[in-house]
C-alpha cells in the first residue's frame, strides 16, 4: 500500500471474469449480488471482489457488473463468463466510505486531464476490504481506464505503414508516458502528424487515426443497428439520435447530422453546451466543445486538423456495423484546430467496400 496517495499506472490484461451485470440505481442492490456472485463462484475465485461501471450504454440508471476474476468459466444463474480485454488504468487508494468514492475517483480526472489523456468507458471499484456495516475499514482501489493514445498509434501505423516508416513518424513517442503532462504530448502529437502528413495520403491519415479512436460500446450500435434493420433508412437512424442527444446534457447537435446522395455528414455535440454557448474567443469554444482531453486541456495545441480523424472514429464505429460496410474514404469539413466553432466530417459512401 506504500505511496497510496498517488495516482498509478496499471495495465490489465485479458482477465477471465465471472460476474453478474445488471443497471443500478443505488448501492443498496448490489448487496444480495455480490452474495449470490460469492456463493456461485466459490472456489474459481481468483482475486478480491470487483465492481464494474461502464458508461455510453442505453440502459436505465448505471450499468453495472459485480463479480471476480475466476480461474474457469463459471455460468449459474444470473453470473456471466466472459473475457475482460486488455485496458489502461490509473489507479488511487481510498479508504472509507464508498458515498465518498467520487472524491477519490475525481482525482483521478484531474490527473487525465493534467496529461492530456482521454477517459474510456470503465470505471472499476477494486474491494481490497469491503465491509457494508463498518465502512470506515473499507479499502477499495479505484481504477479509471483510459486511452493509452501513442501505443495504440504506433500498432496502426505499424499495420498500414510496416516498421521504417513508422520509427520515423513514431520518433519520439517512447518519451512520452501516462505521466506526461499536455502540453509535452501536445508537442509530440503535432510533430509526429507533420511527420505523417508528409510520408502518407489523406486515405492513409484515415485509416491510421480513426482506429485510435476511444472504443465505442457494442451495445449503443446494437441498439441503433436494429432501427436500420427495421426501416432500412439511415436518415430514421440519424433522427432517433438527434432526439437522444437533444435532449442530453449535451444539449444537442451544433451542425446536425444529414444524409443525402452518398454523403453522411457527420459531427458531435460540445462537450459542455452551457459553456459553448457563453463562449466569445478560439480558446473558449474550444474548451468548451472538444471531448478530447488534449485539445481540450493544452494551453495552445499546434496540432494538425487530421487530428480530429480520431472522433471520426468514434463515428465510424458506430456506422460500420449499422451499415454492414467499411469506410475508407472521409473528409474533415470542419475542426476546431483549423478555427472553426465546431468539427465535422463527410463519409462518401460511394467509396464503400
Amino acid at each position: 500500500m506504500e505511496q497510496e496517495n498517488k495516482v498509478k499506472h496499471l495495465i490489465r490484461e485479458e482477465t477471465l471474469f465471472a460476474g453478474i451485470r445488471k443497471p443500478i440505481k443505488n448501492r443498496a442492490e448490489l448487496i444480495p449480488r455480490i452474495k449470490e456472485v460469492t456463493e456461485i463462484c466459490g472456489n474459481k475465485i481468483f482475486g478480491p471482489l470487483v465492481h464494474i461501471f461502464r458508461f455510453d450504454t442505453p440502459v436505465d440508471g448505471f450499468d453495472s457488473e459485480v463479480g471476480f476474476q475466476v480461474i474457469s468459466d463459471v455460468n449459474t444463474g444470473e453470473v456471466c463468463t466472459h473475457t475482460l480485454r486488455k485496458s489502461h488504468f490509473f489507479s488511487l487508494m481510498h479508504r472509507g466510505p464508498v458515498e465518498t468514492l467520487r472524491n477519490t475517483t475525481l482525482k483521478i480526472f484531474e490527473h487525465m486531464k493534467k496529461t492530456g489523456l482521454s477517459p474510456e468507458s470503465e470505471l472499476m471499484e477494486i474491494y481490497h476490504n469491503y465491509d457494508p456495516q463498518n465502512q470506515a475499514e473499507n479499502v477499495i482501489e479505484m481504477r479509471a481506464s483510459f486511452l493509452a493514445w501513442p501505443q495504440v498509434y504506433k500498432e496502426q501505423l505499424l499495420r498500414v505503414l510496416g516498421p521504417e516508416l513508422t520509427d520515423e513518424i513514431w520518433m519520439g513517442g517512447e518519451n512520452v508516458i501516462p505521466f506526461t503532462l499536455v502540453d509535452e504530448r501536445a508537442d509530440w502529437v503535432a510533430q509526429s502528424l507533420e511527420r505523417l502528413k508528409r510520408r502518407t495520403n489523406q486515405d492513409q491519415q484515415f485509416d491510421i487515426l480513426s482506429r485510435v479512436a476511444l472504443v465505442r460500446p457494442i451495445e449503443d450500435v446494437l441498439k441503433y443497428k436494429k432501427i436500420y434493420e427495421e426501416t432500412g433508412d439511415v436518415n430514421k437512424v440519424l433522427e432517433v439520435q438527434n432526439e437522444h442527444l437533444g435532449a442530453s446534457s449535451t444539449g444537442g447537435f451544433i451542425d446536425p447530422w444529414w444524409f443525402e446522395k452518398d454523403i453522411l455528414h457527420l459531427s458531435k455535440v460540445a462537450y459542455n453546451r452551457k459553456a459553448y454557448d457563453a463562449a466569445e474567443t478560439p480558446e473558449e469554444f474550444r474548451k468548451a466543445y472538444c471531448h478530447c482531453t488534449l485539445i481540450g486541456e493544452a494551453k495552445a495545441p499546434k496540432v494538425d486538423p487530421i487530428f480530429c480523424y480520431r472522433a471520426a472514429g468514434w463515428a465510424r464505429q458506430f456506422w460500420e456495423p449499422i451499415l454492414g460496410v467499411e469506410f475508407k474514404t472521409c473528409t474533415i469539413t470542419h475542426s476546431i484546430l483549423k478555427g472553426d466553432k465546431f468539427c465535422a466530417w463527410d463519409y462518401n459512401l460511394s467509396k464503400k467496400t
